[in-house]
């Protein structure tokens, strides 16, 4: 039988998820003993031309971590969901935002004017955005 085929992306999250497949020790030999990571961009090298060159729906599933916050993340998702068979929202961020999504509660300017200015261990003089 052919090995499944599997990967992972990170969009923006805290790590957690990432974390939590490491945390399952020696058993990752087990996972790739009947599938082949083919996409993981914290673990291997790899470019996203080398995703965007696979055949449709070559990948069995793919984990999708983190909520998509900017264009890159849009386009991962989306390039990710076309060459996957499945396509996972693996983790909390991914499902419901989580701390990430707190960031559709403001607009640009006030997370920048926050980010940028507003925290007390901040120094910008320059006004650097």
């Amino acid at each position: 039988m052919e090995k499944l085929k599997v990967a992972f992306y990170w969009a923006a999250s805290c790590g957690g998820c990432e974390i939590a497949v490491l945390d399952i020790n020696e058993k990752i030999l087990d996972v790739v003993a009947k599938a082949d990571i083919v996409f993981w961009p914290v673990a291997m090298d790899i470019k996203y031309k080398d995703v965007e060159a696979m055949p449709d729906k070559s990948i069995d599933a793919c984990f999708f971590n983190g909520a998509i916050r900017n264009s890159e993340q849009e386009h991962m998702a989306k390039l990710l969901r076309q060459k996957s068979k499945i396509l996972v929202a693996f983790g909390s961020c991914a499902c419901d935002g989580c701390v990430v999504g707190l960031g559709n509660l403001w607009n640009k300017k006030a997370i920048f004017e926050r980010a940028y200015f507003e925290t007390p261990s901040t120094k910008n003089p320059q006004s650097i955005t």
